[in-house]
């Protein structure tokens, strides 16, 4: 199953009447779809991908920044 990219979620008719039943605005949900894009990308910058640094098969995350 292929991932929707934000504009495409916010076009498909049913995620747009899933918004209408629960009173959610397009707006709203665009805002928080991209809030949780950035925090994603966020932490996936923190991972060091240095193979030597971690066994194969393994990934070593550092801390998330302070708030």
């Amino acid at each position: 199953m292929q991932e929707l990219s934000i504009s495409e979620a916010l076009k498909d008719p049913l995620i747009r009447q899933m918004l209408r039943a629960d009173k959610i605005s397009v707006d709203t949900f665009a805002q928080l779809l991209a809030k949780a894009a950035k925090e994603r990308s966020n932490r996936l910058a923190y991972i060091d991908w240095n193979p030597r640094q971690v066994g194969p098969g393994f990934l070593r995350q550092a801390p998330p920044p302070a708030e």
